[in-house]
């Protein structure tokens, strides 16, 4: 675990790096009159990288008139280099919006979705399920005829012409694993909404395991989920139930979407970036769900640029997503967002250096 603890602060460190540049210092600045004054020597000071008089310049800004966007703008992406402001940072990211009249476009969601009788809600896809396995899926809650010899479950009946009443979880569950044995299985589900950007988890409520999300892919309508379940054995009395995702077992998980409503301006966006980036900074403080959603909703707009700062880049912004899925051991959801900004294709969960290569790919995204 110290390893991976170091590699998780290297990636952290590197995005940070490229937010903060290299400047000098700047130590004397024209004085500074009214709002548009004070604002105005702010940036002048945040470009020369000279945050905290940027910061105070902005602050001063504020308490001249509190009702204008500006000046928490820019307090806000003085916060992302200032952690002794990282607490109240995303305070004044909130404002720049408001007061600009834009709409916060990160909503956090949670859900829980039970299997269906058909088992479609979670559709397994891996491994490919063959006719016999339909054929005993299928047969929950039916009477079946079972001829001479054949067993169509594990440990079922067998006999001529004889009858077998409903199958339940644990009978269909038993013969999955007689078939498959104790695999991860891979399944796929939709939410009804095209614009999911963040979901690590999902949690099952009746073997209480955690299913890790290998990848969302955003369609018009819908946000399709693919999820490594794995096998799980759970005490049922005198007997052993094996489950993955059956029948009525209720899902339950957090996600987070972006939508950027029509006509929120370039100075809102710029608010929404430094909160995102601000989660990034703050590295495993951070807020995951929001801050991911955050950078990664930006990035798929398209090609984002700061004025102020010309090291940003949506490349980036995707990269620090990845980082901060990585820096909180979600290790399969930061491979998702490298392999669909076109980065670290051949890495494989099962090598055994997945998590060295998994980090050199972020920090090429980061460079």
């Amino acid at each position: 675990m110290k390893k991976i603890n170091t590699m998780i602060i290297a990636v952290v460190a590197a995005s940070l790096i490229l937010v903060a540049g290299c400047y000098d210092n700047v130590t004397e600045y024209p004085d500074a009159e009214g709002y548009m004054g004070f604002v105005n020597t702010g940036w002048t000071a945040f470009e020369a990288g000279d945050y905290e008089v940027a910061m105070d310049n902005f602050q001063w800004a504020i308490e001249t008139d509190v009702t204008r966007p500006e000046a928490y703008l820019g307090a806000g992406w003085c916060s992302i280099l200032l952690p002794d402001y990282w607490v109240i940072g995303d305070q004044y990211d909130y404002m720049a919006v408001q007061h600009d009249g834009g709409t916060w476009p990160v909503v956090f969601n949670t859900a829980t979705v039970p299997q269906t009788l058909d088992w479609s809600e979670f559709e397994c896809i891996d491994p490919v399920l063959t006719a016999n396995d339909i054929q005993v899926i299928n047969a929950f809650g039916d009477t079946i005829l079972i001829v001479e010899g054949d067993t169509l479950f594990w440990g079922g009946d067998t006999g001529p012409d004889s009858l077998k009443g409903t199958l339940d979880n644990m009978e269909i569950g038993d013969w999955f694993h007689g078939q498959y044995g104790a695999v991860n299985f891979q399944y796929t589900f939709e939410i009804d909404h095209p614009n999911v950007k963040a979901l690590f988890t999902v949690a099952n409520g009746f073997s209480l395991t955690d299913c890790i999300v290998d990848s969302i892919v955003n369609g018009t309508s819908v946000s399709t989920v693919y999820l490594d379940v794995p096998y799980v054995k759970v005490d049922a009395g005198d007997e052993d139930y094996r489950t993955w995702c059956m029948y009525e077992n209720a899902m339950t998980f957090d996600y987070v979407t972006y939508d950027n409503a029509g006509g929120q301006t370039a100075f809102a966006t710029d608010a929404v970036a430094a909160y995102g980036i601000l989660q990034n900074a703050k590295g495993e403080n951070g807020d995951l769900y929001f801050g991911v959603a955050t950078l990664l909703g930006l990035a798929e707009e398209g090609e984002y640029t700061f004025s102020h700062y010309a090291g940003i880049t949506s490349l980036k912004l995707k990269g620090m997503a990845a980082a901060m899925a990585y820096s909180n051991l979600h290790f399969k959801p930061a491979l998702g967002i490298c392999q669909q900004a076109g980065f670290a294709l051949d890495v494989e969960v099962s090598d055994p250096n997945f998590l060295i290569e998994l980090m050199q790919a972020i920090e090429l995204m980061l460079i």
